[in-house]
């Protein structure tokens, strides 16, 4: 009876192997790093574009499965780098746990060819894609996502609210921020889910030395955007490339920030994505 228990047991263990490793085939949007974890809204011909411009200066290519806009990295990028700024069904092994996908094919698809009801057409179709947000809902999850404690210079967290849905996207330093923003927007009365696409940012001392000197050379030449721990630019660095975020004033100081990075020793690539402030002027 033990002997028939124990083959009934590692027969179970191997099937439920074999339903981790089952392979699945979903509907994918081909991005670009950046673009993925900025999540700029409904896939339009402006995101294709900002999906093809940033892989083509270096971002890598990743999927965003459209039923639920998780970010996976796949093992083997040449098969989806054809299709970046395009629709996909993609058929491989996904491991939820680590956000990433082995392929083991990929077609390019039209977006008539996604069905109507489908929950994938949510970021297809501008029509039925919400663009009125909660306004209570949506300043709350502001509110709660700025007063978190440990967000420095180095880190972008943002967010983006589709009915009862929340979107978390960006870059952090620290492990802990990402799964706080988790915790705080879960918390929040009117949100029912939270689909996490805030990305870890590697801690070695290359990418480390590339911050802090990033931060020095800025600091030196627009120091009006820095005051104590805080910043109106955000200095996102992963694997050597300088990614910056926020907004300045004038086209002129966006010059320099790109001037001032591309200067930094060890940086392979400044991706300036700073926004200038509008006057208000109206011209």
């Amino acid at each position: 009876m033990k002997r028939g228990a124990l083959l009934a047991a590692l027969a179970l263990v191997s099937l439920s192997g074999l339903v981790a490793q089952e392979i699945s085939t979903f509907t994918a949007y081909v991005d670009s790093d950046i673009c993925a974890r900025l999540l700029l809204g409904p896939i339009t011909s402006d995101r294709a574009q900002c999906s093809k411009s940033t892989y083509n200066d270096g971002s890598s290519a990743v999927l965003v499965r459209l039923r639920n806009n998780m970010v996976l990295s796949v093992n083997k990028e040449k098969m989806i780098s054809p299709f970046v700024g395009q629709l996909a069904e993609v058929s491989g092994k996904v491991k939820v746990n680590n956000e990433n996908v082995k392929l083991e094919s990929i077609k390019p698809i039209s977006a008539d060819s996604v069905p109507p009801g489908d929950p994938s057409r949510r970021m297809l179709d501008l029509q039925t894609y919400p663009r009125e947000k909660n306004a209570q809902l949506h300043e709350k999850i502001r509110h709660e996502l700025a007063m978190m404690p440990y967000i420095s210079v180095f880190d972008f967290i943002s967010f983006t609210q589709s009915g009862s849905e929340v979107i978390l996207t960006g870059w952090t330093v620290r492990a802990m921020n990402r799964d706080e923003a988790g915790n705080v927007v879960r918390d929040i009365k009117g949100v029912e889910t939270v689909i996490n696409n805030i990305e870890i940012l590697p801690l070695g001392s290359f990418d480390m030395q590339i911050r802090a000197a990033a931060r020095v050379a800025l600091q030196r030449h627009l120091s009006r955007y820095f005051w104590g721990s805080g910043s109106d630019i955000k200095i996102v660095v992963k694997n050597g490339k300088i990614i910056l975020l926020g907004t300045v004033t004038t086209k002129s100081d966006s010059d320099i920030a790109s001037i001032q990075c591309n200067g930094v020793p060890g940086a392979f690539k400044v991706f300036n994505l700073l926004r200038v402030q509008k006057s208000g002027k109206g011209t």
